[in-house]
Parts: structure tokens; sequence; C-alpha cells
């Protein structure tokens, strides 16, 4: 049976200019798992991430964590917070103190961890992200990829069990990029539950154990990865594209050059394993 560790439910909310965010939203995480939730600019993923931590109130519908609805007081909140990580698009939003190592470990301090125990923490988290090498530089004097790293780092240093980066990848080079979603992967391995946005839907396929279509405040999809992104009319309604290495399978499929029960390629080396099968086949006819 599956375990849910947040849900929202039937979740309405608007800005104070009356533009409407979310309508009748509702969504389930499975603990230990990695969602993709994409949708184009304005869908409202942004607005949803900031409801699972108690920055945003809806205005109707709910937040349950572990089963229990969210209660808005300074404590729940608290400790709601300690818990459920937000790694916000803008890492100027997030970065505040004199220096990396000082921001890094703000969260641990304010959590009342040991000191030795916050060291160890922070040191972690920095080395993980490969930001260790500037722990002494002023934040404000970073390049933007290398503030992601940092604003990364400060909410794995907490180790919450739950994450939500909102476009971790934007502003960071190809090798960077790879280094954040295998570092994504190996803190799923200890058991968190990681929520993704992205707009790099090649990246969200071939990392997502699940994914959530948004558009206009709403879900309107959900599902594996290779279902949602072969279904064309969800595509079409919420103005996505299909992964690159999904189409060249499809088309081989179409064209009868591998059989349509071939598992599915999700990643680009998948991808590539197929064609040195298809040319041994070659070799052998």
């Amino acid at each position: 049976m599956s375990e849910y560790i947040l849900e929202a439910e039937n979740l309405n909310f608007s800005y104070m200019d009356g533009t409407v965010a979310l309508k009748n939203l509702s969504l389930k995480f499975e603990k230990g798992k990695k969602f993709g939730v994409v949708g184009n600019n304005g869908a409202g993923k942004s607005t949803l991430f900031l409801h699972f931590n108690g920055v945003h109130r809806p205005e109707k519908g709910k937040i349950i964590y572990k089963g229990a609805s969210v209660n808005y007081n300074s404590k729940s909140l608290k400790e709601l917070r300690k818990n459920v990580g937000i790694v916000f698009q803008d890492p100027d939003s997030q970065l505040f103190s004199a220096s990396v190592y000082q921001d890094v470990s703000f969260g641990p301090v304010n959590m009342g961890w040991p000191e030795e125990k916050i060291r160890t923490k922070v040191e972690q988290a920095l080395k993980r992200t490969g930001t260790w090498d500037f722990k002494d530089k002023p934040t404000h004097f970073l390049s933007h990829g290398q503030k992601k790293r940092v604003a990364i780092a400060g909410i794995l240093a907490m180790e919450p069990e739950v994450i939500f980066l909102d476009e971790p990848t934007a502003g960071l080079d190809p090798y960077y990029c790879a280094e954040m979603m295998q570092l994504l992967d190996d803190f799923n391995q200890t058991g968190a539950t990681l929520i993704l946005s992205s707009h790099d839907l090649n990246e969200i396929y071939a990392w997502a154990d699940y994914i959530f279509v948004m558009n206009k405040g709403e879900i309107i999809a959900e599902g594996l990865p290779e279902e949602i992104f072969r279904n064309a009319q969800v595509l079409r309604k919420a103005n996505l594209r299909k992964p690159w290495v999904l189409d060249v399978f499809d088309e081989l499929v179409k064209n009868k050059a591998i059989k349509e029960e071939t598992p599915i390629p999700r990643k680009k080396e998948q991808l590539m394993s197929l064609f040195s099968q298809l040319q041994v086949l070659d070799r052998l006819n």
C-alpha cells in the first residue's frame, strides 16, 4: 500500500491582484519517490510549491503532511519547514548571510543541533554541491550558478524528508546540470522525497518516477513519464514537447526498426544501447 507523505486537497488560491493561481487542485506525493511537475510559465507550479511549506495559505482546501492537515500556527509551521524544504527558482531570494558557510549553516543552527553536527552536515552539503572551495566567499560575489548550488546546499544541510526544487538546473552549465541531477538521485537514495519543476523536459523525463502536468492552476494529467509524454492531447494542451529520446524511440517503432514491446528508453545511454543492438542484428543478418 502506498504511503503518501504530502497531499494537496482541493486547493484554491488567488493573488491580491485577482490572478487565480490554483483551482480545486488535488495531488498526492508518495514517500521516497522522485516527482516532476511540468507546465508552461504561469501554470501555477511555483505557487503550488509555496503552499507545501506554509509560505502560502490556501483560500480553500488543505495541505496534508503525514496524514494530518497542516496547522498554520508558528509552532506547526516551524516543524513543517524543518521537514519540507524549498529551493527557489531565484537564489537571490534565498541567500542573505555574509558568507557561503554562514548561509548554509543558518538552517542547522536554527534547528538547535549540536555544534559538531552542524559542522559535519554543512561540510557534507558544501562538498556534495561543489561549493566547498568558496565557502568563505561573500554570497553577493557568486555567479548565478554558484548561488543556485549554495541555495541547494542550504536545504541539503538540514536533511529534510521532502525537497521541492523550482528549476534547480536553470543557469547551470551542462557539467553542473549533470552533477546536480546525480546529487538529487543520491539524496533520494537516503529516503528523501523529491519534487522538481523544470522546463527541460528531457531532464524531467530521464529523472522522474512520476509526472504531474499543470495548466492554468490545475492538474490536467498525471502518470508515468513515458505515458505522459506520449499523450499528444496533454502535450498540446500544456504547450509541451515530447522529449527527444522518446521521440526517436517512437520513430523507430513507427518505421518498424524495432518492436513495439521493446522496453522504452528514458535516458540517452539507453537509447544508444538500443542502437548498438540494432547494428549487431544488422551484421548478423
